[in-house]
């Protein structure tokens, strides 16, 4: 069996690479479609709470039924699954409400009023991006940067990306910012701490100071954490929003605020658990931008080769492909067979 093209690459897709490329394979490449994952409860919840907040933010900026999009309805079903809508509503509520209250909200109003394009909000990005420079070594080997500093140009094609970013604008003093939303731990049994080096940490009206790893800088208009870039913190936020960057219009390796809005979780004993936003504004470093493109060349080169795992000669990669593929059939078979016992054993609705 014929492997499936590869028709872009995603943060995921980049993040799964780096923690293991069989797993990517089977993600992919495998020639056998997978069983698509149900949407969590979890992930409904930050689905719903995204959806308030972009239909609220259009609404405020365009006017009301500017864009059917836009409406708080269309952009919940679109992405919250019907089995959990009316908890999700219920909940997605809950955390705008504090989201709103705690300032955050006013905050974000106020940069998007002054940007100096037009703020986009649920889009979908994918297109080629090429890079004038890139680190000596194979591009073709994910990772391997090579031993040289000097820059070098691309003689290779560039990178179908495809990336989801929550907002963009430009802010006035010209500097591009990519903001997006995480909700960790809504029904986590233990509590979420903030990632380190928040600039500002917010609980209903009330706003803590910074982490005690930030060393506050203005830098473009905005207030970011000047101490070290994201990727030192987070490495898959920074490959998430660098490729979301360079597909709204900026090089590898160019300056921009990554902002993210972090809403970290605590159960408290009742239905809905406590809550704190932890915001961070800071840089990515141009050094790792550009040894993330030449990864994610590396890895679109193999994945539209016939040599995927370039650890291995083309023989061991070609078994090692072979048997990942058995292995995801096997599953598969099994999968269906019990779903086919299942539906044997279902008792029959008599119509009368």
């Amino acid at each position: 069996m014929k492997n499936k093209t590869l028709r872009y690459l995603s943060p995921t897709g980049i993040s799964t690479y780096r923690k293991n490329p069989e797993q990517f394979y089977l993600d992919y490449l495998a020639p056998i479609d997978r069983v698509r994952e149900p949407q969590t409860q979890p992930m409904a919840i930050g689905s719903s709470f995204d959806a308030y907040v972009k239909n609220y933010v259009h609404e405020k900026l365009f006017g009301k039924g500017h864009d059917p999009k836009y409406a708080f309805d269309n952009i919940f079903e679109a992405q919250v699954s019907q089995e959990w809508r009316d908890w999700a509503r219920l909940h997605g509520m809950y955390l705008f409400d504090i989201y709103e209250k705690s300032g955050a909200l006013a905050d974000l109003m106020l940069e998007l009023n002054q940007a100096i394009n037009i703020p986009q909000f649920e889009i979908e990005v994918m297109g080629a991006v090429h890079s004038d420079r890139a680190k000596q070594g194979d591009p073709g080997r994910p990772g391997e940067t090579g031993t040289e500093r000097e820059a070098k140009t691309m003689v290779r094609g560039g990178v179908t990306f495809l990336g989801k970013p929550d907002v963009f604008y430009i802010n006035k003093f010209g500097s591009h910012v990519i903001l997006d939303f995480k909700v960790n731990g809504y029904l986590s049994r233990t509590p979420v701490s903030p990632m380190p080096g928040y600039v500002r940490l917010r609980r209903d009206r009330k706003k803590a100071g910074k982490h005690d790893d930030c060393r506050l800088l203005m830098h473009n208009g905005t207030l970011i954490n000047g101490a070290g870039f994201l990727e030192q913190t987070n490495i898959d936020w920074a490959t998430q929003l660098s490729v979301y960057a360079w597909l709204l219009g900026c090089s590898v390796g160019e300056d921009f605020i990554a902002a993210i809005d972090q809403i970290c979780c605590a159960p408290n004993g009742s239905e809905f658990p406590d809550i704190r936003i932890a915001e961070h504004r800071m840089r990515v470093g141009a050094d790792f931008q550009h040894e993330t493109f030449t990864f994610a060349q590396g890895i679109w080169e193999a994945a539209h080769s016939d040599h995927f795992f370039r650890d291995l000669s083309k023989e061991e990669s070609d078994m090692r492909c072979g048997l990942l593929t058995n292995q995801l059939q096997m599953a598969f078979d099994t999968q269906k067979d019990a779903d086919t016992f299942l539906n044997m054993t279902r008792p029959v609705q008599r119509k009368f």
